[in-house]
């Protein structure tokens, strides 16, 4: 067994000891740790380099999938390729966001901490938004550092844009002189045909795990899942930052993460291919 993964697993453990489902004593049932889930496979027959976000798109009934080096594809859930284009070369995109609304799709843009708006029809560029890298006097996105590394949007119908995003940033760190893993909420003028700004950073909460790799909303629950690459585990938190449950995650270099209609769990993985599985939840869903 990799004892590095195992020390990773206890660490993001103890980091959310205030998980309101987690048991309080020592945990004697591997399953109340561990993910269950069945394997479907590794569903990309088209190769697609690089693969680091992914979203369920379920007004089409298909994934989109986005790479590292600005690539952007449509594929079915059995992995078939549909569509393959490059949006803009050698841009290193990683994470994807959908607006419920008007099926616009949003991608996240590491480095330059900027979310592009995308026609999932044409995939032609609508619109850039630049976030800010500081809010409060605090600076969430460090210049020259890791950057966004995951994006997804929860719908609101009680606010303006009916919505906001969720994006994070990556770090190897919880010391506090260092990046900070951090993720954060933010406003874009969505209802403002043309408007790029302004760009509001609203609040954002620190997770307490290093290298958030992906986000998804889960529209059944209300909840945010997010994975960490570095410590091979998907966190379930509350719009406001409240940790739930930590559970081992499968996969290798997960980067990007969705739920479809039916329950099934797609992996994107930047070291190559596309996991499929249905996840067997541990605890009830609400």
């Amino acid at each position: 067994m990799n004892t590095h993964r195992v020390l990773s697993i206890t660490l993001v453990w103890l980091a959310c000891c205030s998980c309101t489902t987690a048991p309080r004593g020592p945990v004697t049932d591997p399953s109340r740790v561990v993910l269950p889930y069945e394997w479907v496979g590794n569903i990309d027959k088209g190769g697609f380099n690089e693969p680091s976000g992914i979203l369920f798109d379920p007004g089409r009934g298909t994934l989109f999938v986005v790479g590292d080096e600005g690539q952007i594809c449509e594929i079915t859930t059995e992995g078939e390729m549909l569509r393959n284009a490059t949006l803009i070369e050698g841009a290193d995109f990683e994470g994807l966001a959908r607006a419920p609304e008007t099926g616009t799709l949003y991608v996240a843009v590491e480095g330059e901490e900027a979310i592009l708006e995308v026609d999932p029809e044409t995939f032609a560029l609508l619109r850039r938004f630049d976030l800010p890298r500081e809010a409060g006097g605090v600076e969430l996105f460090r210049p020259g550092g890791n950057g966004i590394e995951a994006i997804c949007f929860v719908p609101d119908a009680r606010h303006p844009e009916g919505g906001t995003f969720f994006v994070a940033n990556q770090s190897f760190s919880l010391e506090p002189d260092e990046e900070l893993s951090v993720i954060v909420e933010v406003e874009l003028p969505l209802r403002e045909a043309g408007q790029t700004a302004p760009v509001r950073l609203l609040r954002w909460f620190e997770p307490g795990v290093i290298d958030i790799s992906a986000l998804h909303h889960d529209a059944e629950t209300g909840h945010i899942l997010a994975a960490s690459d570095a410590a091979n585990c998907l966190l379930e938190l509350t719009i406001d930052g409240r940790c739930l449950q930590v559970l081992a995650l499968t996969g290798d270099n997960q980067e990007g993460m969705t739920l479809d209609a039916e329950g099934f769990m797609y992996i994107a993985q930047d070291s190559g291919g596309v996991i499929k599985i249905r996840p067997l939840w541990p605890f009830p869903r609400r």
